[in-house]
């Protein structure tokens, strides 16, 4: 949509500056203010993925609605049915992981507990999604609902995970406890699985370039802009909602950074990604007129 190019373009200007910043302040932010211990860091940390994918839940909410009250035929609703619970299974795994996994209050605690509490919130706005737009006009909602889940898969599977795969680079909590040498962004850390047998860590000790933390949080800034297409009404809170939810984007890097688990150019680097799938989409958007029937 048009009146989001400039949010947009703004939020990918903050993260790209980010980047550049913290190419040359990394390690001195985080030796000023990180900490692996942190309360704070680490409580927003695991609660901050929940409410992200709370935004690919209301998606999953409005696939469902599709299959309900949709006119389409009876393959077709039955993949959306599909859809919209996947899209609940594929929240509550992936942030239900991080309350008592390595990433967070690791412990004592099993972590199968983590997907009982995830789960309740994201039933929550999968339900809320079906509501907010199971009486959409747009045929072609369900191409909204793709694109959006094409964005974040591209985001958080090719982007981020390619890249932690080929940088693999050592977190502050671990540069900070051990001999391994600080490595920028830019710079692979090639013996990364010599330095896990020698220190005894694990993989996710070599991960901390891009966030993905980060990524899951913007999954808002993704729902926010796409939303109104599919119910026009929500066209008047649009910028506003944008606004809270990039805050949030923000608070989230802040905190993985406070935790120690990443450095400003990693939790840049995450926002950076899913801001440019969202413009590129955007941009796919705006092109097809038949994508914005209900949206004026």
């Amino acid at each position: 949509m048009k009146q989001m190019r400039i949010p947009l373009y703004v939020v990918l200007g903050i993260a790209v500056i980010g980047i550049i910043f913290g190419s040359f302040f990394d390690l001195q932010i985080s030796s000023a203010i990180a900490s692996s211990t942190s309360g704070f860091g680490l409580g927003v940390s695991i609660v901050g993925p929940t409410i992200g994918f709370m935004g690919l839940a209301l998606f999953g909410g409005g696939f469902i609605g599709l299959a309900i009250h949709g006119q389409y035929p009876k393959w077709a609703k039955a993949l959306f049915w599909v859809a919209g619970i996947a899209s609940y299974v594929v929240s509550v795994y992936f942030s239900g992981t991080e309350y008592f996994g390595v990433n967070g209050f690791y412990g004592n605690i099993p972590e199968w507990v983590g997907f009982i509490i995830a789960a309740i919130p994201l039933a929550g706005a999968e339900v809320g999604g079906y509501f907010l737009f199971r009486k959409t006009e747009n045929k072609y909602a369900w191409v909204i609902y793709l694109i959006a889940f094409a964005v974040l898969l591209l985001t958080l599977v090719g982007g981020v995970t390619g890249l932690k795969a080929i940088f693999h680079r050592p977190r502050f909590r671990t540069v900070s406890t051990t001999a391994i040498d600080f490595h920028n962004w830019w710079q692979p850390c090639r013996d990364y699985k010599n330095l896990m047998q020698a220190y005894g860590l694990v993989s996710e000790e070599f991960k901390s370039f891009p966030s993905g933390h980060t990524a899951e949080a913007s999954i808002l800034l993704v729902t926010t802009t796409f939303a109104p297409l599919v119910n026009p009404k929500l066209k008047k809170i649009q910028l506003p909602c944008f606004i809270v939810a990039f805050a949030f984007v923000m608070l989230v890097a802040f905190a993985r950074i406070l935790a120690a688990a990443h450095y400003l150019s990693d939790v840049s680097m995450g926002a950076t990604i899913t801001t440019i799938f969202t413009v590129i989409a955007n941009e796919i958007v705006i092109h097809n007129k038949r994508l914005q029937e209900t949206a004026k």
